[in-house]
């Protein structure tokens, strides 16, 4: 509202009808009479304001802003050079001893606060009084043997530092990279390694090359790489043996080729240093599957031993060894069992001998062609002649009590290079029953 119009308003316009008195001169008349006409006209009084008070205001209106906004506080000095204000001298104290732990702490405890610092009182701003925090930044960066810096540590203890928090981020970053194949690797300290921003010696700080370098030939730190790892691999094809008449034996022939598989590798990789110390295969999946190799080994005999004999009967009793039997020598075994028993090939051969005899009766003589040969004697019928080539496990005779014999049995005789031999060095006939 404008200020004219308020007074316009609270002052009435004074209506003088009379005319003042021609001779009234008198002050104190004068004074009563605008008195008068004030009471009568209803003119508001305004009060009159002394000198004193006047001043009072206006101190007041200087003085109180100064009093709110300025605080008494301690200028501070680092070798001269002014760097800010405290409130009060322990936080100055406190500032100078958390600089000095914190080196203490880090492994610099031969650097300590050795700057002439000096308080003096003053008033300042609110505003421009430090805190315990901006205390510390302010000495330190001022100080002539530490500085506030970006400190790598290890396990507790600084081992470098550089003046910008994102070079010493990058120095780390880069030291990881060099480990890391691909960058979806999982590159990480095995050591307590942080970054943090602390009073350091200034011999601590370096450039970010010189830190990378120190790192890198720095024997207390090690990097673990944990990477997923795709490759592929052979499948081997196995091979399979099948039996075959229709091929002569010791005679092997390929039916189907054999031909690896490949199968897809998700693996897990760990290393330290580079060097591979663990590796866990996550998944594994066949891509092409392998082609088993399949071969007939030839059963056919050509009259050739295999060397691995078998008892030439079944369903008897052992009842004379190879041994001195009636002042003269027995020269096999003797397998009792009724007569028409089946009489088998030991081994593969060839007949030699089939004939009927005065001692042996009807007798087969097999040779083995590999230093062996067998006889087989007393027989009731004889199934195969002289010059038939015989697989192991033919059946060759029937037994019989012909010859010289006793009884029903089967006389049976091995000889290695035309010499009679014990016959349980090859086979095992069970226990001997006179």
């Amino acid at each position: 509202m404008d200020n004219n119009l308020s007074l316009k308003k609270l002052i009435k316009p004074v209506n003088i009808k009379k005319p003042l008195p021609i001779n009234l001169s008198n002050e104190i008349f004068l004074n009563i009479y605008f008195k008068t006409q004030q009471i009568v006209n209803n003119i508001p009084t305004v009060p009159k304001i002394n000198r004193f008070t006047a001043l009072t205001i206006c101190a007041t209106c200087f003085l109180v802003p100064f009093a709110i906004n300025f605080n008494p506080a301690f200028n501070i000095t680092v070798n001269g050079q002014h760097i800010g204000f405290a409130s009060n001298k322990e936080s100055l104290e406190l500032a100078e001893n958390l600089i000095e732990s914190s080196l203490d702490k880090y492994g610099q405890a031969d650097f300590s606060l050795n700057d002439n610092i000096e308080l003096s009182p003053s008033f300042c701003l609110k505003s421009d009084i430090k805190t315990t925090d901006e205390l510390i930044y302010a000495i330190t960066n001022s100080s002539e043997n530490i500085c506030m810096a970006s400190a790598i540590t290890v396990n507790g203890e600084i081992i470098g530092a550089c003046e910008l928090a994102e070079d010493t981020e990058s120095v780390l970053k880069s030291l990881l990279d060099e480990y890391k194949s691909n960058p979806s690797d999982n590159a990480s300290f095995i050591q307590d390694v942080k970054v943090k921003t602390l009073p350091v010696s200034i011999d601590l700080v370096m450039t970010s090359s010189s830190l990378l370098h120190s790192l890198k030939t720095n024997k207390n730190i090690d990097i673990q790489v944990i990477s997923n790892m795709q490759r592929t691999e052979s499948i081997p094809y196995q091979t399979q043996k099948i039996e075959s008449d229709q091929i002569e034996q010791n005679l092997v022939k390929t039916m189907q080729f054999g031909k690896n598989g490949i199968a897809s590798i998700s693996e897990q990789v760990v290393t330290i240093n580079g060097q591979e110390t663990q590796r866990t295969v996550l998944h594994r999946s066949v891509i092409t599957p392998a082609t088993d190799c399949i071969v007939a080994v030839g059963t056919k005999s050509n009259g050739i031993g295999s060397g691995q004999l078998i008892v030439p009967m079944s369903g008897y009793t052992f009842t004379s060894a190879f041994k001195l039997r009636n002042g003269t020598w027995h020269k096999g075994v003797d397998l009792a069992a009724p007569v028409g028993t089946p009489i088998y090939a030991a081994d593969n051969g060839i007949v030699t001998t089939s004939k009927l005899s005065d001692s042996y009766g009807y007798y087969i003589v097999i040779d083995h062609q590999n230093g062996l040969k067998t006889l087989y004697a007393h027989n009731s019928s004889l199934l195969v002649k002289e010059g038939d080539i015989i697989s192991k496990g033919q059946q060759i005779a029937l037994s019989g009590n012909t010859g010289n014999s006793t009884g029903p049995h089967l006389h049976f005789e091995i000889h290695s290079n035309d010499v009679a031999v014990n016959p349980e060095i090859f086979l095992n006939f069970g226990t001997e029953t006179p």
